[in-house]
């Protein structure tokens, strides 16, 4: 199957406003493991295999795939990927992985920022994609009827990630052994 990335690394740069001179073999990577990881989850394989392969095929803006367009352009799908672009990225430009091991490479009169710093940045942009995690999955629910690759199983997975959509380690679902029933 053909794979493409759902948007550049200039409009993330541009949501995060981070600098232009970020290396790409830092953005890419980032941008394609929150589309890979993170998008996967949220839409299901069925429905990202599509949406990536009339990406690549450059068939997205044709009339018979007006729903997938709208996934791209209506939803909030690229904020989820831009702000899950920046929590991978922090850590990848810290810390790069050289022959002599794992370094820190602080240019001159500029300093790194310490651990629990980048930690807070992290979830700052953590926290934004949670949020537009919530609002994406709403979207789909909402549009489920023109996409036929959101089954009832698929839809009861999103609908499942609006009762704990929060990356933490605490449990967020209710309470344990309890069932709720007509969600």
């Amino acid at each position: 199957m053909i794979r493409a990335l759902l948007t550049n690394e200039n409009r993330v740069r541009e949501v995060l406003g981070i600098s232009d001179n970020l290396a790409g073999e830092y953005l890419a990577p980032s941008l394609r493991e929150a589309q890979d990881t993170a998008l996967r989850l949220i839409l299901g394989d069925a429905l990202l295999d599509k949406v990536e392969g009339l990406v690549a095929s450059e068939e997205i803006d044709l009339a018979e795939n007006e729903a997938y367009k709208a996934l791209l352009d209506d939803s909030p799908i690229f904020y989820v990927l831009a702000y899950t672009t920046g929590v991978g990225i922090c850590q990848r430009v810290t810390f790069k992985v050289a022959n002599a091991g794992v370094v820190k490479t602080p240019d001159e009169k500029v300093e790194v920022a310490a651990q629990p710093d980048m930690a807070k940045t992290q979830a700052f942009y953590q926290s934004k994609a949670d949020s537009y995690t919530f609002a994406l999955d709403r979207w789909l629910l909402d549009k489920a009827a023109t996409l036929p690759e959101l089954t009832a199983s698929e839809c009861g997975r999103v609908r499942s990630h609006l009762r704990s959509a929060a990356s933490c380690g605490v449990f967020l679902g209710g309470a344990r052994g309890k069932i709720i029933r007509n969600w």
